[in-house]
């Protein structure tokens, strides 16, 4: 109650004049978990008589604009969203976190660089950027406990919570047809989640992410593959390469049916990925 009575912004009146250190402090975190949720949450949900999702500021609100912010997700038309695939990484800092970068740009170069795909950074794009893709291919670590790694805690985040949205909206308008109604209509995504069964909440960030994905009307074009590093990075690589196959030829039958130039078929030599052909 403290932290919404708060404002964020302490206009003439110095306020520290005004309340003991304690209270001081107290006023000081209430700002700050408000500034935190405003950043993250928006406001609160409510759909308005006139059929018109309404936003204003955190702790004053009454409702949230469903897709009208450039930060919101909405649904975009089959033909508005672009012919290339887009390679998302997330990554955890240290030695070993810098693996799902690495795969996702073989992958890349795999697919003919960036004339048929777009690679970003986890942490560099929101929800509503994969809905301007019919192709999405998600290379992502596991944190400690099954959590996002940091690369990927502020895009689950808002996932999240666009899924939530997505659900209270779409039970709210009473609309006959949910499915086509989603935001993720018309993109498909593979992911493909590393991590190693040494661990509690294996490959778990990338598992839950499909399922939230889904929930947002996104389709499958692969069942997530879970790629384990216990026995060592030969055999994670090998594991990855099987999957990263099978994206490459599907973008190549669906070149192949449209008529265009197909992928090339050479590796790059600085790469440390076994060559398809090696792969089981």
């Amino acid at each position: 109650g403290l932290a919404l009575q708060c404002q964020p912004a302490r206009k003439s009146v110095d306020m520290t004049k005004q309340l003991n250190p304690d209270e001081h402090y107290i006023r000081e975190l209430a700002d700050e978990v408000v500034n935190t949720r405003q950043r993250f949450l928006g406001g609160s949900l409510i759909h308005d008589t006139d059929g018109i999702w309404t936003k204003s500021v955190y702790g004053e609100c009454d409702g949230f604009s469903f897709g009208a912010e450039t930060d919101e997700l909405y649904r975009v038309p089959d033909e508005e969203k672009k012919e290339k695939a887009l390679i998302v990484y997330a990554s955890q800092n240290g030695t070993t976190g810098g693996t799902a970068k690495t795969f996702a740009k073989h992958l890349c170069k795999s697919l003919g660089g960036d004339t048929y795909c777009d690679l970003r950074n986890m942490s560099g794009i929101m929800a509503k950027d994969l809905a301007m893709y019919k192709r999405v291919y998600i290379v992502c670590n596991t944190s400690g406990l099954g959590r996002p790694p940091c690369d990927g805690e502020v895009f689950y985040s808002h996932v999240q919570l666009e899924a939530m949205r997505c659900t209270v909206n779409l039970e709210d308008l009473s609309i006959d047809d949910e499915e086509e109604e989603k935001p993720l209509v018309g993109t498909s995504v593979a992911i493909a989640a590393l991590g190693s069964t040494e661990f509690a909440g294996y490959a778990k960030f990338g598992l839950d992410l499909t399922n939230e994905l889904v929930s947002l009307g996104a389709s499958l074009a692969l069942k997530t593959s879970t790629v384990d590093s216990r026995n060592g990075k030969s055999e994670q690589e090998r594991i990855f390469q099987q999957w990263e196959s099978t994206i490459v030829q599907m973008e190549k039958e669906r070149l192949m049916e449209k008529g265009k130039p197909m992928l090339p078929t050479t590796r790059p030599r600085s790469s440390k990925i076994i060559p398809s052909s090696e792969a089981v």
